[in-house]
This record gives structure tokens, sequence and C-alpha cells, in this order.
């Protein structure tokens, strides 16, 4: 890598390369059968080099030599190409790095046929708890990477990892009763997956569904599962911590360092060192030693996360949080393990605690959130009915409103957590939210 940057400063004032290697196995189930099962491998090198404040890009899906230098080549006369950029500073410099755990090495030998095993017991089971149900869909997975980051300044951090998935998603028919997708998952760094745990979370929530509950307009406590967490919050929330919007001016957490935005109960942070994180990167995307950084500490904002650049174009310094874009070879601000911190009772007790209300599994319509100012509006579907401190059906309803007077109304977190490998990997227990506005459907 030494004699490729050497190579590269003939075109460059600096140059970085990441390489990365990547191993993908995986198998699906549809309709109760197997439908596929995979291994993909390879590897890619991304150039990014800056002549003249000119930024040039180039990918290429090997990780030899010679096309690695045919690759800094074709980034020299794309940074011709361009504008200067007259906010850029520099690369970063070489940091300090947590000793990271150690690889699970199983992952980078597993094979289809474990995962096979899986899902045909998972599919077994799920019709032995329940002859009315199918097995609409469902996936298992092991991902395995090795990253290499080099650049001139002399940054040079390799690291290795993987981890595991696996998610069902049930159906259950009966009578005249068709209940929605029902999903449940567990995701590790191991091969370990818990798949009577699915199995069973996903039966039980398919045995509600079959007692169908109208809904109506109302003001009633809510319980938000992982799965509508992580889509509400990756949409609505999470986008409002990046130091970019802070210079762009497009978040409403401006200016509101140190003051309260969510109720006690809340704390979040990210975190890549987590215990139950599945990608424990010792750097980001562009070689900067990761840390723990917290957002919200018991209601109050504790600041924003940066990548290099737009740290270095708002004066501060790099919080370890610039992600790769594996498609473009850019780096963008994003986050590693986002952690809501866990409270010390089980589900079951807040749910017995509540005379009416509702558990919502899973949110349509995030995607459409405005994180500019937080608004949102959705269908909670798969939504459960809540009578008398048991779930007696389930039910869907609309809820639209904004997600800071949400976080202000949260009154609990469970013991429980789950990992969501959503659009970044979210670690959250089932949260309770007082006096939530529905409007029936």
């Amino acid at each position: 890598m030494e004699e490729l940057i050497r190579y590269g400063e003939k075109f460059f004032d600096e140059l970085e390369i990441a390489v990365y290697r990547s191993k993908d196995v995986s198998a699906s189930v549809e309709l109760n059968e197997i439908s596929m099962a995979s291994t993909r491998s390879g590897a890619l090198t991304i150039i990014r080099g800056i002549k003249d404040k000119r930024l040039g890009l180039a990918i290429v899906d090997s990780d030899e030599p010679p096309r690695i230098m045919e690759a800094i080549e074709q980034a020299a006369k794309m940074a011709r190409l361009n504008s200067p950029d007259e906010k850029w500073v520099s690369l970063p410099e070489p940091g300090k790095y947590r000793e990271g755990p150690k690889p699970n090495y199983e992952l980078k030998d597993a094979s289809p046929d474990g995962l096979v095993e899986m899902l045909v017991r998972g599919i077994k089971l799920a019709r032995e708890k329940d002859e009315h149900v199918v097995v609409a869909g469902g996936e298992g997975g092991v991902s395995w990477e090795e990253r290499h980051i080099v650049n001139s300044h002399g940054v040079d951090v390799s690291q290795e990892g993987g981890a595991a998935f696996l998610f069902l998603e049930l159906v259950g028919r009966k009578g005249d009763v068709v209940t929605p997708g029902i999903f449940d998952f567990d995701a590790k760094r191991s091969l370990d997956l818990d798949v009577e745990g699915v199995v069973e979370r996903a039966v039980q929530k398919v045995k509600w569904a079959y007692s169908v509950k109208a809904s109506k307009n109302e003001e009633v406590p809510i319980i938000l599962g992982p799965w509508a967490i992580a889509g509400l919050f990756s949409y609505a929330l999470f986008p409002a911590f990046s130091g970019e919007r802070l210079v762009k001016e497009t978040t409403p957490l401006a200016g509101k360092v140190g003051e309260k935005i969510a109720s006690d109960v809340l704390t979040i942070y990210d975190d890549p060192f987590h215990e139950l994180s599945i990608q424990p990167v010792i750097a980001d995307g562009e070689g900067v030693p990761t840390r723990k950084n917290v957002l919200i500490e018991k209601g109050t904002f504790k600041g924003f996360v940066w990548d290099n650049y737009w740290a270095k174009v708002h004066g501060t310094e790099s919080t370890g949080n610039g992600k790769r874009d594996i498609r473009s070879g850019g780096i963008n601000i994003g986050f590693h393990s986002m952690v809501i911190e866990n409270g010390k009772r089980p589900l079951e007790e807040v749910i017995a605690e509540i005379e009416h209300g509702y558990f919502v599994d899973g949110f349509q319509g995030a995607h459409s959130s405005n994180p500019d100012n937080g608004n949102f509006a959705v269908t909670a579907n798969p939504a459960f009915l809540i009578e008398d401190g048991e779930v007696v059906g389930s039910s869907v309803f609309l809820i639209a409103g904004n997600v800071y007077e949400l976080l202000k109304s949260a009154t609990e977190v469970t013991k429980e957590q789950t990992v969501m490998p959503f659009m970044t990997t979210i670690i959250t227990p089932f949260v309770k939210f007082e006096n939530v506005k529905i409007a029936g459907k």
C-alpha cells in the first residue's frame, strides 16, 4: 500500500486508498419453501484524491496493484474536470485506535447449508406452533468484511469482522381473517441465532392478529417495538444529529445543545463497541478512530456527530462518524450502533399496567418523515390492542405528529434490548409513550 500511495502522490496533493474484501452468504424462504441460497465474495478499492482542492474519485472491483494504479489515474482525470471545493481542508491525520473485540472467524467460514438448516427448522417450528401459519418470507445471512484504509498523511488501519442475521415473516389465515405480515428477527456476531425465539415471538403476534379490533380517534398510551422505533427514528430523528445539517442550517437541533429535548427516561448514544453491536469497528470509513458519542442523556441533547470534512469546515474535530458509501465512494455522516439505553422491567410488566392502549410492532410510511422539523405521519400496522393489561387483538390506525413531542412523552423503556440491522444498526428496548393521539382507521 505504501508503494501505491507514493504512486498516487505523483497525481495528487493528498490521496486515500480504501480496500474492502467481503463475503456474503445467504438463504431465503418463500411460502414455506427455501427459495434461494448463495455465496458472493469479492474485492473493491476506492480511490479518493485531492489536487488543488479538486476531488477525484474512482472505484475498481479489484485489490490488485495494477488495477489500483489504473484507478488512481482515472481519479486524477476526474479531479481535473471538477471545480475546486474552497471549503476543503485536508484528509484525516493518524489517530489512536481502541482495541476491538476478537473477530469470530466461524463467520468467515460460514456456508449456505447452515442457514438453510436454520430456515427449515424455523418453518417446521412455525407450522407446529400454528397450523394456520405460512412462512411468507424470510432470510438468513452472514456477512464478513476486511477493510484496509491508508492515506498520504500516515493513516494506516485494518480491521475485519462479521455478523449473522435471521428474520422471518409469518402470515396467518384463520377463517376469513388474513393477518398482516408479522416479522421477527435476530442478529449477532455469531451463528448462534435464536431461531426458536424468533418463531415463538412471531407466532404469538400472529395469534393476537386473528382477533381484529376497530380503532377510533383518541389519546392513549402506546408501546413502540424495535421495528417501529427503527423505522421512525431513522428517518425523523437521527438525521438531525448530523453536523453537516448544523452547518447547512437544516436541523431543528441547532442551538439546543444542553437543552431538554426528550423525557428523562431516554438516553441515546452511538457506540460501535456496545456489547450487542454487530459491527464493532475501530475506525470509521476514512480511518478516524471511533468512539462512543452520547446524543441524548436523560433527555438532554448533548451534541452532534461529525465526519472529517464537515468537522473541519465547522472548526471542530471528527467524532469518527464518516461512513463510506460503497456505491459512490464518497463519505457521509452516519452512525455505527445507535443505542437506546434500556430500563429495568420486562415488556410483559409494562403491558400489564396498561388499562387501554396499544403495542405497535411496525410503522408504514416512516420514510416520508421530515428530519428538518421532526414531523411524521405513519400507519401503525401491525398494532395490537391492550385491554386491562392483556393484548386482546390487532388493529390499524394513523399517527401524525412531531418526533420531539413524542420523545417528551416517553415514560418507560423496557429491560429487553433488540438489535435491529436497519439503515443503521439500532439497539433498542421497547418504549412506552403516554397520551399519543391516534386516528382510527
